[in-house]
């Protein structure tokens, strides 16, 4: 886009000159008295020198500071206002000393100075140094528009040059983390493998009693199913989802997840607190699946983070933002977030958890931003973790179907 006209910049260049803004004044001031609408008669006689004096004054000054400007055709642009100046200085002598009485030569002299060859012979000296500066300045634009166009390939080399290097620089980066990524893959399902194989082996020795067969066997199962876990986590999270938002009640998939990890709770003797206050429980327009699925994820983190005795607390509330919104916070009181493990929270296979796969913070994050979201999780000050899932809100005149549903049956519908 072009950009707009600078209303300055004219001034600009106009103060780069030496002296410009002060000869601009006084000329517009010398050209108003010659001008002058029946002026004395002494008056053009002595605004005349001073007018041709300022001109010479300032090219012979530009010409001195300016490299480029030292050219014949500036000699003789300073030439005739020389011969000019110095025609209308001997006019003003005849003038004011009153040589014209007694002498003829005087007032030819002066006729030669005003009007005959002396300024005929400043006015051509101007005319020549003009035509000499044409073919220059003609010269000197073609000069540029070579440079322009020169530097504009140039530019479009580089472009292009640099388009390439940000290509190659971004398949590096994806070699980089296709390599880290079969390394660490390699690495979760190397371990347990290798166990099975050296369980397999201990078995294979010598004849085993039926206790010792069953406990090989169990150290098998479970070294395969973690295997297991870890293959379905990557799998999980390269599968592609499908998602049908609508009105949710967040606090109704609160209570269902709930339901669901009531008896581990309880083995484990972690309580839990669902808080949702009235007018601070609104529904959110998401997949109901999906976003079960990343709760489940959170409340599974957050309660085998819990010691036993304590309690894990969910809340609901309203984003005071710019667009509705609402947001789901599970909080635990476990060992909390210390700064290395905040920093690596969500790469692939980091995990603080001994069973853990890694996954299931960036799945919950993929979940997230395929609902529209964002979520983070955050160090408590009194100890623990929070978890904070910002969700779209429904728009204010949608409503759910259970909500649809009770209405109907009060004959309200």
């Amino acid at each position: 886009m072009a950009e707009p006209p600078n209303p300055a910049l004219g001034t600009q260049h106009l103060a780069n000159l030496p002296g410009a803004r002060t000869s601009c004044t006084l000329l517009t001031v010398l050209t108003v008295l010659l001008a002058w609408p029946s002026p004395p008669a002494a008056l053009p006689v002595l605004v005349r020198p001073a007018y041709f004096a300022l001109l010479f004054w300032f090219f012979q000054c530009t010409a001195r500071r300016s490299g480029p400007l030292r050219s014949d055709a500036m000699r003789l642009v300073c030439a005739g206002f020389l011969v000019l100046w110095l025609a209308a200085t001997a006019s003003a002598v005849i003038h004011f000393g009153g040589f014209e009485r007694d002498h003829a030569f005087a007032v030819w002299l002066r006729l030669a100075c005003d009007h005959g060859a002396m300024a005929l012979l400043g006015t051509t000296l101007l005319a020549y140094g003009l035509m000499l500066w044409i073919p220059q300045v003609v010269e000197s634009h073609r000069r540029l528009g070579a440079d322009v166009a020169r530097q504009s390939g140039a530019l479009r080399v580089a472009e292009t040059t640099r388009s390439h290097l940000e290509q190659r620089l971004v398949e590096a980066d994806r070699r980089a983390i296709l390599g880290e990524l079969a390394a660490t893959i390699a690495h979760d399902l190397r371990n347990p493998l290798t166990i099975v194989k050296g369980t397999a082996e201990s078995l294979c020795r010598r004849q085993r009693g039926a206790e010792e067969v069953a406990a090989h066997t169990d150290v098998i199962r479970r070294n395969v199913e973690k295997a297991d876990r870890t293959i379905g986590a990557l799998l999980a999270l390269g599968r592609p989802r499908a998602s049908a938002p609508a009105p949710v009640a967040a606090r109704e998939v609160l209570q269902e997840v709930l339901d669901l990890l009531q008896i581990e709770g309880a083995r484990r003797r972690v309580g839990f607190d669902l808080r949702a206050p009235a007018g601070e429980d609104p529904p959110v327009h998401v997949d109901r699946a999906l976003l079960a699925q990343a709760l489940l994820n959170l409340l599974l983190n957050a309660l085998q983070a819990s010691p036993p005795g304590s309690t894990v607390v969910l809340r609901t509330r309203r984003w005071r933002g710019r667009a509705p919104a609402a947001v789901l916070a599970v909080e635990d009181r476990g060992s909390g977030l210390p700064g290395p493990v905040r920093e690596q929270l969500f790469q692939p296979f980091f995990t603080t958890k001994p069973g853990g796969t890694g996954l299931g913070l960036l799945s919950c994050r993929r979940i997230a931003g395929e609902l529209g979201g964002r979520l983070g999780l955050f160090p408590r000050h009194r100890g623990g973790a929070r978890a904070l899932l910002l969700l779209p809100a429904a728009p204010a005149a949608a409503t759910t179907p259970q909500a649809e549903e009770a209405a109907c049956r009060a004959g309200t519908c």
